[in-house]
C-alpha cells in the first residue's frame, strides 16, 4: 500500500489526518486545503455488467430452449407467451403423445362356402369343378356366366360343398374305421372319392373339413369305407287285380317298403301304375314262349332304363310349415349308393303363392340342399313342391344349362309352406 507524506496544519503546524477538514490544534478550517483524491470508476462502468447478470438470470429461469417443441400437424399455431417461472428449478418436458392413426381397414374375406380361383392355361369349367369337388353349373351360376368359355387369368368365385351332417338311416350299420390318404400333386377330391368308392362330402365330413379350400399336396385325409353295393331294384307295372300285398309277396319284401319307396299313403293302386320295388327277389315263374314280332324302329326318348330306385325323401315332412326369413330349410333324402362321375341327384322345386315359379333344377352329388333365404317373401304364405330323381348328364344347352336322362323314377312329391 502506497504511503503519503504527513499532513500538517498550514496555520499552526499541527499534524492532521489526510482527510481532516478542521485543525484540532488551532481550529483553523482546512477546507481549502488539498484534499485526498477519491478513487472513482469511470462513469457508466458498472451498469453494463449488472445488466448482463440480470439478463443471464432471467434466461436461466425462463429456459426458452425447453419450450421450443414441434407443433402437431393440423393444430392451430399461436405465438407462445413468455412467462417467467417464479422460482428456479428443473422443468421436466412432458412426453409427446403419439399421434393416433386410424386402424387398417379389415381385408374383406369370402364366406367359408366360397373361394377364388385364377384360371390357368388349358383349364375348363369341368376341370376346375373337379379340382374343388363341385360342378361346372354351380361355378357358372356363381359367376353369372352365360357361356362356357373362360380365359387364362380370369378370377372365378368357386362355390364349395359344405359338409352337412345327413340324417342317419335307422338301419345303417356301424361305420368302419376310415383309411388315411395323403394327397399327392394332381389329385382331386372327385378322383379320390371314386378311387375309394365313396363321395366328396363323405371325405370332407370324415376329415373334419368344411370345404376343399385348404386341401393341397401332403394333406392327410380320412377316407371312409366304401359305400355298400346298391340293392337290386325292380320297376313293376301294376296289372288288373294286383294288390300291394300280392306284389310284396311276389318279390319277398314288405308292403311298407313298397309304400316308402314310392311315397304311397294308401294301398290303392291303378292299372298301369309303375312301382319301384327295392331289394326285390322275384319268384321264378314259367314264362310262355312268345312268337317274336318284327322289331319296330326305336324312337329316341330322354328316359333311360332305371338304374336306381326313386330317392326316398327324409325331411321336411310333407305339409310342414316354416316361419320367418331366418329359418334354415334343409331338404334331404336317402342316398342311392355310389353315383358315377356323370350321375347326379336332381332336385326340382316349384313354388306357388304371390310368385308362381318353376325354379331351375339343382344338380348335386350330395343328399341335401339348403333353400336360399332370398326366396322368402315377407307377409305372404308360399307353398313349395319338391321331388328328387337321379339323372345322367349328357350335355349342355347354349345357355349353359345341363341336360341329361333320368336313370331313376322321380321320388314322391312333397310340399311345405313358408310364411
Amino acid at each position: 500500500m502506497a504511503e503519503y507524506p504527513q499532513r500538517v496544519c498550514p496555520h499552526c503546524g499541527t499534524p492532521v489526518a489526510q482527510r481532516a477538514e478542521d485543525c484540532l490544534g488551532c481550529g483553523a478550517h482546512l477546507r481549502d486545503a488539498k484534499k485526498w483524491p477519491a478513487i472513482r470508476l469511470p462513469r457508466g462502468s458498472l451498469w453494463l455488467p449488472m445488466l448482463l447478470v440480470v439478463i443471464a438470470v432471467l434466461l436461466w429461469l425462463w429456459k426458452p430452449w425447453q419450450s421450443l417443441r414441434p407443433a402437431v400437424a393440423g393444430s392451430a399455431s399461436a405465438e407462445p407467451s413468455v412467462t417467467a417461472q417464479p422460482s428456479p428449478g428443473y422443468e421436466i418436458a412432458p412426453t409427446a403423445t403419439p399421434l393416433q392413426t386410424a386402424p387398417p381397414s379389415p381385408t374383406p374375406t369370402l364366406p367359408p362356402s366360397q373361394t377364388v380361383h385364377t384360371v390357368e392355361k388349358g383349364e375348363t369349367l369341368i376341370t376346375i369343378a373337379k379340382l374343388y369337388g363341385t360342378t361346372a353349373a354351380a361355378i357358372r351360376t356363381a359367376n353369372n356366366l352365360k357361356t362356357s368359355p373362360i380365359h387364362e387369368g380370369d378370377k372365378l368365385t368357386i362355390p364349395l360343398l359344405m359338409a352337412d351332417t345327413p340324417t342317419p338311416s335307422p338301419t345303417q350299420p356301424p361305420t368302419p374305421t376310415p383309411q388315411v390318404y395323403v394327397v399327392t400333386s394332381g389329385d382331386t377330391l372327385s378322383e379320390i372319392a371314386k378311387r375309394f368308392g365313396t363321395t366328396v362330402e363323405a371325405i370332407l365330413q370324415a376329415s373334419g373339413l368344411a370345404d376343399a379350400t385348404g386341401i393341397k399336396a401332403g394333406t392327410r385325409l380320412l377316407v371312409p369305407a366304401s359305400l355298400p353295393t346298391a340293392v337290386p331294384v325292380v320297376v313293376y307295372e301294376v296289372k288288373s287285380g294286383d294288390t300291394l300285398s300280392g306284389i310284396a309277396a311276389k318279390y319277398k319284401v314288405t308292403v311298407q317298403q313298397i309304400k316308402d319307396a314310392n311315397g304311397l299313403k294308401s294301398d290303392a293302386l291303378k292299372v298301369g301304375q309303375k312301382l319301384v320295388v327295392k331289394g326285390a327277389v322275384p319268384t321264378p315263374a314259367p314264362t310262355a314262349t312268345e312268337t317274336p314280332a318284327p322289331t319296330p324302329t326305336p324312337t329316341q326318348t330322354p328316359v333311360a332304363t332305371p338304374v336306381y330306385a326313386a330317392p326316398s325323401l327324409l325331411s321336411p315332412a310333407d305339409g310342414t310349415t316354416f316361419s320367418g326369413s331366418d329359418t334354415v330349410i334343409l331338404l334331404s333324402w336317402l342316398s342311392e349308393g355310389f353315383l358315377e362321375e356323370d350321375e347326379y341327384y336332381v332336385l326340382r322345386l316349384r313354388r306357388a303363392g304371390p310368385v308362381a315359379q318353376l325354379l331351375p333344377p339343382v344338380w348335386t352329388k350330395v343328399t341335401s340342399y339348403r333353400l336360399d333365404r332370398a326366396l322368402y317373401i315377407a307377409g305372404s304364405v308360399q307353398e313349395f313342391f319338391w321331388q328328387v330323381s337321379v339323372m345322367r348328364k349328357t350335355g349342355e344347352t347354349e345357355e349353359g344349362a345341363w341336360t341329361g336322362v333320368e336313370i331313376s323314377p322321380r321320388g314322391a312329391q312333397r310340399t311345405f309352406r313358408w310364411q
